[in-house]
């Protein structure tokens, strides 16, 4: 909140100069120095926790199990997203009125093919298995090396040992660099509000409310829904859950919440060999808040250039922004990217894209926020599904 107040306070002392972008840019970089570092550590993190926790599971149907239904869980939340996000734009209208025409000479970008989507889930070569956009390939790699360890036996019960101590290190290497979170969190709220805060206007605004309200309707329904199935007091949750999902509205990453949803995890008892498993997996492949960010922008970009929705398209608009969702953490280029695979699947121009970049600050905030909440939500029903006991510690 103050970081928030002081941005507004910019916005009203300095005008939009080259002064103020200089003041704005000093506390963005407040948060980028905390983000750099999280994103250093974050690809040993998932392989030592992945590949732990997977080496640790002396039951390999067990580990097949929870793969199954995490993935029936992620997918299924992230549809349900998609249709919100459609619903919202019949219901908010937000690009209706304004009349925009394609700029003369532009050319869209090519996105990304079906094949092109796979192969982004494993990397040429192992230096790009070493950052976040390789993530999927670390993950990927660490199962089958958890696997592995499990076939060796005797031998790989040692080894097992080793990426157990491996996995401690890196969670405590995290907790050191949270020491600066604090700081990071205050500079980046301070960006946000000064940078952005004078944008939401018109059309933009319309889209912001129709974006929050429906992302916060499934936050609080959906997944309240999904944790009392799993048995656990929704209010517990949401007490559990208030800190990562400030975390990633703040700095909008998931990969960064992924410390802070783990403690969460924690707290609300889910063992911690399952969201070692689905907590990583889920921070790169579960993204309800963007793919209801996609469907509603398909629409936005629909309306803004006066192009009507036919009924097949609804279908094609659901499922491409289900599958953009998934794929966003691993395509280079993100969210930009997927955002034009998903308009080309609905035939609607790419123009949209540029358009959608005015706001995407603003957008991205609530939709990091519900990506990473979606991930613990859906590890508590599962955690039920396959007959653990949640032991809550808040």
């Amino acid at each position: 909140m103050l970081g928030l107040l002081i941005g507004y306070i910019l916005t009203l002392a300095i005008p939009e100069t080259a002064a103020r972008a200089s003041v704005d840019s000093w506390f963005k970089a407040l948060g980028d120095i905390f983000v750099r570092l999280i994103r250093i550590v974050i690809p040993v993190l998932i392989f030592f926790t992945i590949a732990a926790a997977t080496a640790s599971i002396a039951d390999a149907r067990k580990l097949g199990i929870i793969l199954f239904w995490m993935l029936v869980l992620y997918i299924g939340t992230s549809i349900l997203a998609s249709f919100w996000g459609y619903l919202a734009g019949v219901l908010f209208q937000p690009g209706v009125g304004v009349g925009l025409t394609p700029p003369a000479g532009y050319k869209p970008p090519t996105p990304p093919t079906g094949v092109d989507i796979l192969m982004s889930f494993f990397q040429l070569d192992f230096s790009h298995v070493l950052t976040v956009g390789g993530s999927m390939t670390m993950i990927i790699f660490a199962m089958i090396l958890g696997v592995s360890t499990l076939l060796l036996g005797e031998e790989g019960r040692r080894i097992a040992g080793y990426l157990k101590i491996g996995s401690d290190l890196s969670v405590a290497t995290v907790r050191v660099i949270m020491y600066y979170a604090p700081i990071a969190i205050f500079g980046y709220a301070v960006w946000l509000m000064s940078e952005y805060g004078a944008k939401m206007l018109g059309a933009y605004g319309k889209f912001l409310v129709a974006q929050y309200s429906f992302t916060l309707m499934h936050f609080f329904v959906i997944y309240s829904l999904l944790v009392a199935l799993g048995g656990l007091n929704p209010v517990k949750y949401f007490k559990a859950q208030s800190t990562p999902f400030i975390v990633a509205f703040t700095t909008r990453s998931s990969a960064v919440t992924l410390p802070y949803n783990m403690e969460a995890s924690r707290k609300m008892g889910v063992p911690d060999y399952i969201y070692n498993i689905t907590l990583p997996i889920g921070a790169t492949v579960n993204m309800d808040g963007t793919a209801l960010y996609q469907a509603l922008s398909a629409m936005f970009i629909a309306q803004l250039f006066g192009i009507p929705i036919q009924p097949y398209q609804v279908g094609l608009i659901i499922a491409a922004a289900t599958i953009g969702s998934v794929a966003t953490a691993a395509i280079p280029g993100g969210g930009t990217i997927m955002l034009a695979y998903v308009l080309a699947a609905v035939g609607l121009p790419l123009e949209g894209i540029a358009i959608m970049m005015v706001i995407d600050p603003i957008a991205d905030s609530i939709r990091t926020a519900i990506n990473a909440s979606g991930d613990n939500a859906c590890t508590v029903l599962l955690t039920r599904i396959i007959g653990e006991k949640l032991q809550p510690q808040i």
